[in-house]
């Protein structure tokens, strides 16, 4: 068993969120044993707000959106950041 190190949700407020840039990979935090992440994909910002480009399954060609980042992380358990 592995020790994943992660954002909960109720860690995540303005000040936590206005720290992300551009470029940073999010991984959405899975409870799940043998399952760290369940969705990947990076912080955008532009115009003021902050987006989760990811390649989305449930539109219907599949592919690249950009999903306000507090819109898609309503439900999740928490996020695991990565900044090269």
């Amino acid at each position: 068993m592995r020790k994943i190190t992660y954002i909960p949700m109720f860690e995540i407020n303005q000040i936590l969120l206005q720290r992300l840039k551009t470029g940073d990979f999010v991984g959405i935090y899975s409870p799940l044993d043998g399952l760290d992440v369940s969705h990947v994909g990076i912080i955008i910002r532009k115009n003021n707000k902050i987006y989760f480009r990811n390649a989305s399954l449930l539109t219907k060609n599949r592919k690249v959106i950009d999903t306000l980042l507090e819109t898609y992380l309503k439900n999740k358990p928490g996020i695991v950041v990565l900044r090269e």
